[in-house]
Formats: structure tokens, C-alpha cells, sequence
């Protein structure tokens, strides 16, 4: 008789979130898709490192796809994220972005941090263990051991972020093109956080809203 293999569940599971992707929900506000000259990359945050680091991610994907893009704090200072804009001077700005070759701006802020405890199911496993049966000195007989591991609770931190597109060349209207929702839990490595965000960001803009990515 063949002896299964235990395979550990939490092993799993690991794989699976190891795998996941930071994106919640995406929807295409203009129900059509663009294309794009100049984008600018907006990261509002009051952490400097954090920004350029994220900015930086994401200029990288989108120049894989093709995509013209530049960070909002090498762009010559012209997106103050700490201002408060009136309506007068939005309509400055835009005319100002639009003048340097921008005709789309990716936006994303920090949206909400909240406390989350998950409950991990717990898993069984089950190893036959061979027993000697009277004198003929044999494993004639196997006995099933079954473990359980009892549920987990697992607490954290998540961060809520929202990512929006905009198109300057938009004339009538709103010109909110695509808005997506991303849930990052328990960050450890800032490195590794925003360069799967920014994947996770291009994928979505590609598939969804921007039509001359290669």
C-alpha cells in the first residue's frame, strides 16, 4: 500500500496569497478606451520616499507598455498635492498640463486604513502507520493517524488606496475615465509593495481604459 504525502494547508494558502493581486474592484467610468500621448503620475502621500518610489513603479510599467509617462515630482513642480485647488485654478492647471503634452493623469491616495481579523480554516491530514502483527514480523496492517490543525485567527492592518484616470482632452463632461479600488494588507516591503501595485495598476488601465499600449 502506496503512503500518501501530508501536504500542510497553511502551505496552500500561502501560495494563493502569494499570488493574489492588490486590485478589489475596476470599473471604465467612460465605458470606452483612449489613446494616450503624456501621461503624469500622481502619488498623493505626505511621505516623500514612499511617492517618488511609487511614482517611479509605475512610470516604469506603463514606459513596458509602451506608454509615455512622467512622475508628478520631477515634472517642474507643476502639481502642488498639498494645495487645495479652486475651480479657477484647476482650469489653470489643466490648460497648463496640456500645454506640456500631458493628456492623461493617473491620480491615487490613501482612502482608509483598517483593523481586519480573518479567520484561516483549519485542515486535517491523514499518514497510515505500519504496525507489526504477530510473529511473522510484517507490516501486514496500516493504522490511520488523522491530525487536525484547528482554526487560525489572523489580525492586521490593511490599506484601502483608489487610483483614478483622467483625460485632459475630454471637453464636455466629467473627464473621469477609470477609478480602481486596491487592498494592501500588511505591507513588510516598500520596494515590494509598490511595484506590485504598479503592475497591478497597468494591468488594469490597459485592459480597461488605455487603447495604444503595445
Amino acid at each position: 500500500m502506496k503512503k500518501p504525502t501530508i501536504i500542510a494547508g497553511f502551505l496552500f494558502l500561502f501560495l494563493l496569497q502569494g499570488c493574489s493581486s492588490y486590485l478589489t474592484s475596476s470599473e471604465n467610468v467612460s465605458k470606452t478606451k483612449n489613446d494616450y500621448e503624456k501621461f503624469l503620475v500622481v502619488g498623493r502621500s505626505k511621505d516623500n520616499t514612499a511617492r517618488i518610489k511609487f511614482e517611479n513603479s509605475v512610470v516604469s510599467q506603463l514606459a513596458e507598455q509602451g506608454l509615455n509617462a512622467v512622475s508628478s515630482y520631477s515634472a517642474n513642480a507643476m502639481v502642488d498635492i498639498n494645495k487645495k485647488y479652486s475651480d479657477s485654478e484647476l482650469a489653470s492647471l489643466k490648460k497648463k498640463l496640456m500645454s506640456n503634452g500631458y493628456d492623461g493623469v493617473i491620480v491615487t491616495n490613501l482612502i482608509n486604513t483598517e483593523a481586519y481579523t480573518d479567520v484561516v480554516p483549519g485542515s486535517t491530514s491523514t499518514a497510515y502507520v505500519p504496525a507489526r502483527v504477530g510473529r511473522f514480523g510484517r507490516y501486514l496492517t496500516y493504522y490511520p493517524i488523522t491530525t487536525w490543525e484547528p482554526d487560525q485567527l489572523k489580525s492586521g492592518t490593511k490599506y484601502i488606496f483608489e487610483s483614478s484616470l483622467y483625460r485632459l482632452a475630454e471637453s464636455s463632461g466629467d473627464n473621469l475615465q477609470w477609478v480602481g479600488r486596491f487592498e494592501v494588507r500588511d505591507p513588510s516591503s516598500l520596494e515590494k509593495t509598490v511595484s506590485n501595485y504598479a503592475l497591478d495598476l497597468t494591468k488594469a488601465l490597459v485592459k480597461n481604459s488605455v487603447s495604444n499600449a503595445k
